[in-house]
């Protein structure tokens, strides 16, 4: 019998970067599937190049699709971190809130 997903060891052959998504995100379910779309500002390439213009929209960077199930899990994981690993400056440093409400 194979060894449940979270026994297995953890690798990344391909080496994968990291990409930047400080824009809007979503999560939509689709059945058993959450699909979380994140996005990132930047410049639309012809306005810039040809106008010296900074037309902006957001990119779509990133799609995730993960079992809708593991949304929960995600979220508390995300929880943990909010709570047990980030200070107020690291917050503020990143762009969050500076205070808390």
């Amino acid at each position: 019998m194979a060894d449940a997903p979270n026994d297995l060891p953890t690798v990344d052959p391909d080496n994968l970067a990291e990409i930047i998504c400080a824009g809007k995100f979503n999560v939509a379910l689709l059945g058993p599937l959450a699909t979380l779309t994140f996005t990132h500002p930047r410049p639309k390439v012809a306005p810039m190049m040809d106008r010296n213009v900074g037309d902006v929209e957001n990119v779509v960077r990133a799609r995730i699709v993960i079992p809708a199930k593991g949304l929960q899990h995600l979220r508390d994981v995300i929880d943990g971190v909010i709570k047990n690993q980030l200070s107020a400056s690291t917050f503020a440093a990143a762009g969050g809130p500076s205070k808390k409400n």
